[in-house]
């Protein structure tokens, strides 16, 4: 007859026996087994810790939503994003699709009739500036202001004072300019998890536009401040680690903008900012070094964009035979070798990804980065702007929806242009 041993039911006695078990083959696959398992549950905890917001009633719903969109496309519709009910008030292409505040919620749409995010939102005066994977919303002339990803807010926050402009880094950092009291103006960096990592309260200059490097360590200031009858204006470079303040400093950069009055700025790089003002476009080192400048008269400049790595700028044109000219101009402050002249002012202008795209009436036509023409699509009537996106497609907005544009052949050419 056979003698039957019972292994213990008891986890407690079995992990005795386990341990103190003769085999030191079964006693060392015991030990990674246990410490394997509570670490399991170190970093599990761990992960909800720092994650909590991806499990939100909110996030839950939008990670829901976008698992229907994935997965519910359907051939008919995939190049139109329809636009929630409501008053919109700015949108502004964002990940795949478009983010559109109106006059109750802030909402990221996707073509397929899809809302990836909604999250109530009451911006009076939305203002929106989106980087790769963010995007910051704040109310322009009050206090508010919210960072998002694709799929759910990060984080908000009330400042103390009216918020005048703001800007949003690659890496999630933002600058927020306010009114500040008992100063002309501050501007205040925060990090993505809505630490401070620099303020500056200006005792002597008007901040008009702040803006951050790609990789949030540095920052740009265009200020202004009246000196009798003259209008003084200058840009300042600083470090967002630096205890120095513009100004205050003679360490730190500044440079002469000649009484301009700034309308644009970003930095293409991270050592380099372009800006568009009222009479004059500049290329500027973080050195102080003028790289590009050209001046026109203040009613001659018909739009521009900043939005990838060059500007375009589009001009009146001084030629009889054109109406406007457009030039593409690089960090390196190398513009485009001819402008390129079009017979009818643009509506609108875009570009990124090598692509410039050009809306005259209900026309859109597509460029090289060395400004050839690649594609044209007519008859989009009712079409109010163009923005240009990666990967050779651009978003065309129209009063109750977006369209997205695919160009034709869109790698042509793409690696020959010598810009």
């Amino acid at each position: 007859m056979t003698n039957k041993r019972n292994f213990p039911r008891r986890k407690s006695r079995r992990d005795y026996l386990l341990s103190t078990s003769a085999d030191p083959h079964l006693r060392m696959i015991y030990r990674v087994r246990h410490y394997t398992g509570w670490l399991l549950v170190f970093v599990s905890a761990l992960f909800l810790v720092l994650n909590l917001q991806l499990f939100t009633p909110t996030s839950l719903r939008n990670i829901r939503s976008s698992l229907k969109a994935a997965s519910r496309v359907s051939a008919g519709d995939t190049t139109v994003i329809s636009y929630p009910s409501g008053t919109n008030k700015c949108m502004l292409p964002f990940g795949n699709g478009l983010a559109i505040c109106n006059d109750k919620t802030l909402t990221f749409e996707l073509p397929s009739n899809y809302s990836q995010m909604e999250m109530n939102l009451s911006y009076a005066n939305p203002v929106m500036r989106a980087s790769n994977q963010y995007l910051l919303v704040f109310d322009r002339g009050a206090y508010r202001f919210t960072v998002t990803n694709t799929l759910s807010e990060l984080y908000s926050q009330t400042m103390q004072s009216p918020v005048t402009n703001a800007d949003i880094s690659s890496n999630g950092s933002v600058a927020i300019v306010t009114d500040e009291a008992g100063y002309k103006s501050a501007v205040t960096v925060y990090n993505i998890d809505n630490e401070q990592l620099y303020k500056w309260s200006s005792p002597d200059y008007y901040i008009m536009s702040a803006v951050l490097s790609p990789d949030g360590k540095r920052l740009a200031l265009f200020c202004f401040r009246q000196e009798g009858l003259t209008l003084s204006s200058k840009l300042f470079f600083t470090d967002i680690d630096s205890t120095e303040k513009p100004s205050e400093s003679e360490t730190i950069t500044n440079v002469d903008m000649n009484g301009s009055l700034v309308l644009g700025m970003k930095y293409l790089g991270n050592n380099t900012v372009c800006v568009v003002c009222d009479n004059a476009t500049y290329v500027v080192s973080r050195g102080g070094q003028i790289r590009y400048h050209t001046e026109y008269q203040a009613d001659a400049l018909i739009a521009f964009d900043l939005s990838d790595d060059c500007v375009a700028l589009a001009t009146e044109s001084y030629s009889q035979s054109s109406r406007a000219d457009i030039v593409l101009i690089n960090a390196r402050g190398t513009a485009s070798r001819q402008p390129l002249s079009l017979s009818t002012e643009p509506d609108s202008i875009s570009y990124c990804d090598g692509r410039l795209a050009v809306l005259t009436g209900d026309t859109v036509t597509f460029y090289s980065k060395s400004l050839r023409e690649i594609d044209q699509q007519t008859n989009l009537a009712g079409v109010s702007r163009v923005y240009m996106r990666s990967g050779g497609s651009a978003i065309a907005l129209f009063g109750s929806q977006a369209r997205v544009l695919n160009i034709g052949n869109p790698l042509k050419d793409l690696n020959s242009d010598g810009g």
